[in-house]
């Protein structure tokens, strides 16, 4: 089994494979898919998924779930020449929103993932209730916006707390310096 930290450089590899593409979106498309390049995510999506039912070490499990779920989000908002994410296994999906449940029925999420679900819940819900719904999600952002997810999480990390964190940390870093 993979560690976070060589999935964080399999993701930035990948990354660097995709956005080396140029031309028009469609050029871009077709050397992405030439060069197995979409293949890639799913199999990056799985070994997070795997590493987040790992109860024994719940910092890794967090960890692992926090990127588990803003590859499956963000495959729902950004296009797969942008993403390098082209289709996620609908069942590993559902099963990883499966996990979230039951993280939230446990209280096993931290302040970090509690502002990252209301940033995508308020961005682009939809992921969430196309799976099936979040039960106890909506309880535990009500009201909350994503510039107020957005600000607090400015409060609780710095872009430097989001280095080495695959396609999540390259995200939220952005987020939060902007």
């Amino acid at each position: 089994m993979l560690s976070l930290e060589a999935l964080a450089r399999w993701e930035s590899a990948v990354l660097a494979s995709i956005r080396g593409a140029t031309g028009t979106v469609e050029e871009r498309d077709a050397q992405i898919t030439r060069s197995g390049m979409y293949a890639e995510y799913p199999a990056i999506f799985k070994a997070y998924a795997e590493l987040a039912g790992w109860p024994d070490e719940p910092a890794r499990s967090l960890e692992a779930l926090k990127r588990a779920l803003f590859l499956a989000w963000y495959s729902f908002t950004q296009v797969p020449v942008e993403s390098g994410i082209a289709e996620l296994p609908e069942t590993e999906v559902r099963e990883l929103v499966g996990a979230l449940n039951s993280a939230l029925k446990y209280d096993e999420i931290d302040d970090e993932l509690r502002l990252m679900l209301a940033w995508y819940r308020g961005v682009f819900g939809y992921m969430f209730d196309h799976f099936g719904g979040v039960r106890g999600l909506d309880e535990l952002i009500a009201g909350m916006t994503p510039d107020d997810a957005r600000t607090e999480l400015k409060l609780l990390r710095s872009p430097a707390d989001f280095v080495d964190r695959g396609q999540l940390g390259d995200y939220w870093r952005q987020i939060v310096a902007g």
